[in-house]
């Protein structure tokens, strides 16, 4: 579970090409849930999972539309789960805290 919530911040980060089009919904979902619940994602964390978007040629669908996939209400679950403390704790421990709020 505690890889779940690592891999939204993993699309922040340059090594965006070791992750597959599936992950990406799940980040999404977590996303969606930490911009929902939570402080939300930096300037740089949108851009960086814009550009993570991009990759898959994901930016053609509406966000709306990805965040209802099975997938990402799955990551949005996950995430729910570990509440907004538990999110943050975990992106910080995995090096991503200066790409969310």
């Amino acid at each position: 579970m505690k890889k779940l919530l690592t891999i939204p911040f993993l699309i922040i980060t340059l090594n965006v090409q070791a992750i597959t089009p599936n992950e990406m919904l799940v980040v999404v979902g977590a996303v969606k849930f930490y911009n929902e619940n939570c402080a939300g994602l930096s300037r740089t964390g949108v851009e960086k999972m814009n550009k993570g978007l991009k990759r898959f040629d994901m930016h053609k669908t509406p966000v709306p539309v990805l965040e209802r996939n099975p997938l990402a209400v799955s990551g949005y679950k996950t995430a729910q789960k570990f509440g907004c403390k538990g999110t943050k704790a975990q992106a910080y421990k995995a090096g991503y805290g200066e790409y969310i709020n």
